[in-house]
């Protein structure tokens, strides 16, 4: 079977860490079937636009973990300008960058990517598979009239979709497409890589509390700092390490003066975003991994700090109400420091409580990769017949 995989959310030289769930799931995919990747990256004419303008850097072509990914590129500016004529670029870029017909074509994101395949499938006669992440169809559609319709175009026209969450599969629902064509299928994590290590106790030297992600206002980053200072307050000696800063998709400094007023700069450390394959060291130095968002589908790195053994604190902001029971931590209020704290010191006063090997087993029997991607090529299959 060979299967085309579409997806601007993809590794590439400049960026190494956009979209590696959708690397990771192509890495044991690549067991089950013929992958091509086309991860199309902008093309923007102007220098000096700092990672528009790198993006000319990005090779034509790359072999990741023994994947061939082609990078064709699709015209594109900043503040999602032309962004209704996005996808027929995208679909420029991945005719030029195709080799031979698939049997089946696997885009994720609904909108550029979804809609230029389901155009391209309907010219070659192929089936299509899209898989939603979250803003595709929670926040896109609310945004513009035009931009819901491209979506619900490539939404409906699909022979399938997968979805991360059940909260995704209301909204792609409550979009029109049938409830038969949706499949929920999560994001996934290697368990091999990510593991308890045990090589340190917990809470000694202070308890650490550990964020992956990104550093943007809707991430919670400032409902998170403010809980962290009522944690401390009442004499509780915690740290907190936040992993993802990226000139590209956020940086520390919009958050320097609250650590500063707070108090809390000896207690805080920003680091830049750090190879994926990086983190499990973190993990390993952490106690609570914390997921403070405003809104998420099914994060990664919740289900990476679970497969090392990690309870976690997180908002009911969507996909952690599925995932996150009283063995595995604490759901808080989305926005709410006061009970973000609540649930942090709660988990800390517990900590004995849970049960860190039952954590990784629930990781490893429902989101582990070599799962997750045969549920994938079962899909495959069922839609090619």
């Amino acid at each position: 079977m060979k299967v085309l995989l579409l997806s601007h959310l993809y590794p590439n030289f400049i960026s190494k860490l956009s979209g590696s769930f959708v690397h990771n799931q192509a890495r044991f995919l690549k067991e089950h079937c013929q992958l091509e990747v086309v991860a199309p990256v902008p093309w923007f004419p102007l220098p000096g636009f700092g990672l528009w303008s790198a993006y000319r850097h990005v090779p034509r072509c790359e072999v990741v973990d023994g994947i061939e990914v082609r990078h064709p590129r699709r015209f594109a500016v900043p503040r999602r300008i032309f962004f209704t004529q996005q996808w027929r670029f995208h679909l420029k870029a991945l005719r030029n960058a195709v080799e031979g017909v698939p049997d089946i074509i696997h885009a994720h994101c609904a909108y550029p990517d979804g809609r230029a395949a389901v155009e391209y499938g309907s010219q070659t006669g192929r089936p299509v598979v899209i898989t939603v992440h979250g803003s595709d169809v929670k926040i896109l559609p609310k945004l513009k009239s035009q931009w819901r319709q491209l979506i619900v175009e490539a939404l409906t026209q699909a022979a399938a979709v997968i979805v991360v969450s059940q909260e995704l599969r209301r909204e792609v629902v409550q979009l029109g497409v049938p409830a038969d064509k949706v499949r929920c299928i999560p994001n996934g994590v290697d368990c091999r890589l990510f593991s308890p290590t045990g090589s340190r106790p917990p809470g000694e030297d202070g308890w650490r509390l550990l964020y992956v992600g990104r550093f943007v206002e809707a991430k919670g980053l400032r409902v998170l700092l403010a809980a962290l200072g009522t944690v401390r307050s009442q004499g509780r000696d915690v740290s907190l390490t936040l992993i993802g800063g990226h000139p590209a998709t956020g940086t520390a400094d919009p958050f320097l003066a609250q650590v500063n007023a707070l108090n809390l700069s000896e207690h805080v450390s920003f680091e830049d975003a750090v190879p994926w394959e990086e983190l499990p060291s973190y993990m390993a130095a952490a106690d609570l991994f914390v997921l403070p968002s405003f809104s998420e589908g099914l994060t990664t790195s919740l289900v990476e700090a679970m497969a090392c053994g990690l309870p976690v604190v997180a908002t009911r902001c969507g996909g952690p109400e599925e995932v996150i029971s009283e063995e595995v931590g604490r759901l808080v209020a989305v926005g709410d420091a006061e009970d973000l704290a609540a649930g942090i010191l709660a988990v800390l006063d517990e900590y004995d409580c849970y049960d860190r090997a039952a954590i990784r087993r629930q990781a490893e029997e429902c989101y582990d990769y070599r799962r997750v991607a045969a549920r994938i090529h079962e899909l495959y299959e069922d839609v090619l017949r």
